[in-house]
């Protein structure tokens, strides 16, 4: 069983209207580094979303974007998307109205809570026991609560939860460092800033409380 941040790009996120001008790169007419063409769609679904204000607006450039996104209060950030959880076949994505700045709710499970990501699927995560089991959709339950035949779900010993959390922290860690080096490269008087923000907005060095 596996964890992995997801977060979803621009091309992924058009109908809820974050725009992009390409598969490749959201910037596909600044000079970013060809190595840096799928950064530059992460950070547009980064900075795209930063208030209801703004999620059909496209910015003049890079610079413009990012001050959007730096002016915005870190209160009214959602970064669209959550943790993936795979194991074999089985892929559980988070639903709709998640945000990947939301990730460390995962700890509520460790501490044998359930919790919930999204809706439309209705993910949900319910400590049992020594396990941890993940619902794809709770709006396949009956109403006596119980699975319909076709509930997909992945259980995982409860035990592996803080480690794979780590993991993913430290997953997000790496990618601080790459969109710091992105960010020299394409803004480089706001690199130190829009780091520091993502960082802040999606709780990513802060210590896990597991």
């Amino acid at each position: 069983m596996s964890m992995h941040r997801n977060l979803q790009t621009p091309v992924e996120a058009k109908d809820r209207g974050v725009n992009a001008k390409s598969k490749q790169d959201a910037f596909d007419d600044l000079p970013v580094p060809s190595e840096a063409g799928p950064i530059g769609a992460v950070v547009w679904a980064l900075v795209g979303p930063v208030g209801d204000d703004h999620l059909s607006v496209i910015a003049a450039d890079a610079a413009e974007a990012i001050d959007v996104f730096l002016a915005c209060d870190d209160g009214e950030y959602c970064a669209a998307g959550g943790l993936r959880v795979v194991e074999g076949d089985v892929v559980i994505d988070p639903g709709c109205c998640n945000g990947l700045d939301e990730w460390r709710d995962w700890v509520g499970a460790v501490k044998g809570h359930t919790v919930g990501f999204g809706h439309d699927p209705d993910v949900w995560v319910e400590p049992r026991g020594p396990l941890v089991r993940v619902w794809e959709d709770e709006s396949e339950f009956t109403m006596d609560d119980v699975p319909g035949p076709n509930a997909r779900h992945i259980d995982f010993a409860r035990d592996d939860l803080p480690a794979l959390l780590l993991g993913v922290q430290r997953d997000l860690s790496d990618f601080l460092r790459t969109l710091h080096r992105w960010a020299l490269d394409v803004v480089p008087a706001q690199a130190d800033r829009l780091t520091d923000a993502v960082d802040r907005r999606l709780e990513i060095s802060r210590r896990l409380d597991l």
